[in-house]
């Protein structure tokens, strides 16, 4: 049980440290959801209730480590941020989400 414990805490080396946040996780796993439709910025802030400021810096951090990418659409004749989840973050979050689940999982046992 032991070495099981500490294998995981030897397999988070491997994760991205700059992805465990909160809102970061609640960001890639919205996106994740919605694949190549991706979501606007209004409808992230709606849907996951932030203030503008902790979107903003969350949705920069994640597009400048290339884990989201962002275009301009036209939706009811407004320009807006559209914002999409890219191959990498997808494949980070996924493996950020599986660690999570083993660590929980297998770390909880008694």
């Amino acid at each position: 049980m032991e070495d099981e414990f500490l294998s995981l805490i030897s397999e988070s080396k491997a994760l991205n440290s700059k992805v465990f946040s909160l809102i970061r996780m609640q960001i890639l796993s919205s996106l994740s959801e919605l694949g190549q439709d991706g979501a606007t910025y209004r409808e992230l802030k709606a849907t996951l209730d932030l203030s503008d400021g902790a979107l903003f810096s969350n949705l920069k951090s994640l597009a400048d480590m290339r884990y989201l990418k962002s275009e301009k659409v036209r939706v009811e004749n407004k320009e807006l941020e559209c914002f999409r989840i890219t191959p990498e973050g997808l494949a980070e979050w996924n493996r950020a989400k599986d660690w999570i689940y083993r660590f929980v999982i297998k770390g909880g046992r008694k």
